[in-house]
């Protein structure tokens, strides 16, 4: 099986995955690479909070107080990545308050919509404690592994929206990106990224309501519509990664000058003797 994220890279440059995957050179991280690891932290710290924050509601509460006390808990959590990263931050030449400020207002979105989906629940089911926890709906869950033998896929999907129904687990998946944004819709890449994951999800016989992108640096989740061309570019995509993995066929130097200017390999992508003779010492 391989990874789903590894469709997005290849969709982004079959070459760069090649020199990465293949001839296993080694990546420098980039700023947006480090910045994006570290907050995927603060969201699975966030999900993982989860269960002692609701379960710590003893009585009902106002929207304005819950927040506080998930913004408390949050900012504390924040803080700890940040420190845990300092180092990483560092070798980028981003000081920890920068981070910080950069951070927060995500982070703060993330504190609003959770503060607001606990109080809505309560209202209407007036249950708190642990009988709060048992039957809030939706759940939030991160890091949430899916994999398929038979669609030769696995994944980690960043966050997992679960709602509570009898007959069937119905769930609506996010994908946390960072960086540049589209005008309008998503990536190419992320379109395929998001469309995988429903089908692992479908495969595990779960329904899926909705899939969304979220770019973190705008706060804005964009939907991913499921449909038969994009089951087809999905398998297109996971057949064209194997037979670059299997084939040993060394892809085009990609035309997107931009995407060469700011990629870490690009001096030995440019260099085909070097890229042959690496790929013989490993044949």
């Amino acid at each position: 099986m391989i990874s789903v994220s590894l469709l997005s890279s290849y969709d982004y440059c079959p070459r760069k995955l090649f020199l990465e995957q293949v001839l296993k050179l080694i990546v420098i991280p980039r700023e947006s690479v480090v910045k994006g690891s570290i907050r995927h932290e603060v969201q699975d710290r966030i999900s993982k909070a989860e269960e002692s924050i609701v379960k710590s509601i003893k009585s009902e509460q106002s929207y304005k107080e819950l927040l506080e006390k998930y913004k408390k808990l949050h900012s504390d959590l924040l803080n700890q990545s940040i420190i845990k990263n300092k180092s990483k931050l560092g070798e980028i030449k981003v000081s920890l308050a920068e981070f910080f400020k950069e951070s927060w207002p995500t982070v703060l979105e993330e504190s609003k919509d959770r503060a607001l989906n606990v109080h809505k629940f309560i209202q209407s089911n007036k249950v708190f404690g642990d009988e709060l926890w048992r039957s809030l709906s939706p759940k939030i869950e991160t890091e949430y592994y899916v994999a398929s033998e038979e669609l030769q896929l696995k994944g980690v999907i960043d966050r997992l929206e679960v709602y509570d129904n009898k007959f069937v687990r119905e769930v609506v998946p996010y994908e946390l990106k960072t960086g540049s944004v589209p005008r309008e819709g998503v990536w190419p890449g992320h379109k395929v990224q998001v469309g995988a994951y429903v089908m692992l999800l479908e495969k595990n016989k779960m329904f899926v309501r909705e899939a969304f992108v979220k770019y973190l640096d705008i706060s804005e989740a964009r939907p991913v519509m499921m449909n038969p061309f994009l089951e087809k570019k999905v398998l297109e995509a996971r057949d064209a990664v194997l037979k670059l993995f299997q084939g040993k066929e060394i892809p085009c130097i990609c035309e997107n000058s931009k995407k060469c200017s700011s990629c870490s390999l690009k001096e030995q992508c440019w260099n085909e003797k070097f890229i042959k003779e690496r790929l013989s010492l490993l044949s």
